[in-house]
């Protein structure tokens, strides 16, 4: 607004310094001149040299500008930047001095499993001599580890009565056709989830985590990372229309194609909140030199050799 003021203004100056001088069909003319001058520099440029500004910015951060930086909630899933997979919290024998066993024959088998739960329980132990692998999404997986048998599922397939826990998954384990014990798991956190949520907070962006997980392992995710708005079970995309109907500007923040890092993701969106500022700064510079550049033409001498002609 100050900027257009502004250059309105000289305008408006050299319209009445040639009017004094030389009459108001003289005055159009080098007022017209000046105007054409400093407009495209001051209110296009400017912005054109803000918007390169702040690509080159996160270009060499690897950033990737959100398309609506203006939103005030983000609505996350809990896998992609919050949660990074499963890790194992307990390891439980039923009999004792056979811990050692239970990791050993439970991870060898699970290295040949598909999903999170066998990859963190593979993490327990290298890989043994494995053949005749079973797996079976609904109760678990089985093979031969050594010559033994083995089988790695759910409590209830094993034939084991354990406890449940709402925050942690439970599996059972079974060598050679006896239950050896369970081991348990839970989510892993990433560990730029919590300062990443932090930033949002910083730059005025709300997080709601939506998953549709069980409402008590979601809250348990949301409390690790510090969101205080936990939608579960739902999907981000429903939870995201449900907000924008209440009044509130919340966009879904897509799961990543890569390593996800949330506090990139915050530092794209504090970068692209920037670009106001950065045209405003840009307009300024650029209104500087264009009012230079108007008066330039209004008192150029090619101007007043038309005049004398």
């Amino acid at each position: 607004m100050i900027g257009r003021v502004l250059w309105v203004g000289v305008s408006a100056v050299v319209l009445a310094t040639w009017w004094v001088r030389d009459g108001p069909l003289w005055a159009l003319i080098a007022a017209i001149g000046t105007l054409a001058v400093t407009a495209p520099a001051a209110f296009d440029l400017g912005a054109r040299g803000a918007r390169r500004s702040l690509r080159r910015a996160a270009a060499k951060r690897g950033l990737d500008l959100p398309p609506d930086p203006s939103v005030e909630r983000l609505v996350l899933d809990r896998d992609g930047y919050l949660v990074t997979g499963m890790r194992v919290s307990e390891v439980e024998s039923l009999r004792a001095g056979h811990e050692r066993d239970l990791r050993w024959f439970a991870g060898a088998l699970e290295h040949h499993a598909t999903h999170r739960v066998g990859r963190a329980i593979a993490r327990l132990s290298t890989r043994g001599r494995v053949t005749d692998v079973l797996e079976d999404s609904a109760v678990g997986i089985s093979g031969i580890v050594d010559k033994h048998p083995v089988r790695v599922g759910a409590p209830r397939w094993i034939g084991i009565d354990t406890a449940t826990d709402p925050i942690s998954t439970t599996v059972a384990v079974e060598v050679d056709d006896r239950p050896l014990g369970v081991i348990r798991l839970v989510d892993e956190i990433a560990d730029s989830a919590a300062p990443g949520v932090q930033r949002l907070r910083e730059i005025g962006i709300g997080c709601t985590l939506a998953t549709r997980t069980t409402r008590e392992k979601a809250e348990h995710v949301a409390a690790q990372v510090g969101i205080d708005d936990v939608r579960a079970p739902g999907s981000p995309e429903e939870v995201s229309a449900e907000l924008n109907a209440a009044g509130v500007h919340a966009a879904v923040l897509p799961l990543p194609d890569g390593p996800a890092d949330l506090r990139l993701v915050a530092e794209a969106y504090a970068l692209a909140r920037d670009l106001p500022v950065r045209i405003r700064r840009s307009r300024r510079l650029a209104l500087v030199g264009s009012i230079t550049a108007g008066l330039v033409v209004a008192t150029a001498p090619s101007l007043a050799v038309i005049r004398g002609g």
